[in-house]
Order: structure tokens, then C-alpha cells, then sequence
């Protein structure tokens, strides 16, 4: 379960960076934000039952992913 969050933050990281590109900021609220949530829920899940490093990694990404994903959203008004 931790791959798979770990999958999950990656696929919103590379949405997040798409997002990052002017007039592409909705990007954000339509992938981004809830990739990240269900990432961190699933990477969430994977440490409590198993401790494990992936999901770690997975947890922590998905926490910047949120950060800077809301931080341009914020920056950008909500919609660009």
C-alpha cells in the first residue's frame, strides 16, 4: 500500500508542476489538491500498518504537494 501512495504523490507532483505554468493554476483544484489528499491517506494507512519507508517518503511529498500546490492557488486568487 505504501507503492501505491507513493505512486499517487508522484502523480500529483507532476500535476503540480504543470500547474505551476501560468493560466494552468486550476490544474491545481482539480488534480492536484485531491491527489495529494488521497495520497496522504493511503500513505497514512501504509505507516501505521507497516512502517514503511515508501510510505514515508510518500506522506511527506504529498505534504509539499498540498503546501505549494495551495500556496499558488493562493498567489493566483484561486484560479489562475
Amino acid at each position: 500500500m505504501g507503492l501505491i501512495g507513493l505512486v499517487i504523490s508522484l502523480l500529483a507532483a507532476v500535476f503540480m508542476i504543470i500547474g505551476l505554468i501560468p493560466f494552468l493554476g486550476w490544474l491545481n483544484w482539480i488534480f492536484t489538491l485531491p491527489l495529494a489528499i488521497l495520497g496522504a491517506v493511503f500513505n497514512a494507512v501504509a505507516i501505521t500498518r507497516s512502517r514503511s519507508v515508501l510510505a514515508l517518503a510518500g506522506l511527506v511529498l504529498c505534504g509539499a504537494v498540498f503546501i505549494i500546490g495551495s500556496f499558488r492557488l493562493f498567489i493566483g486568487c484561486g484560479i489562475f
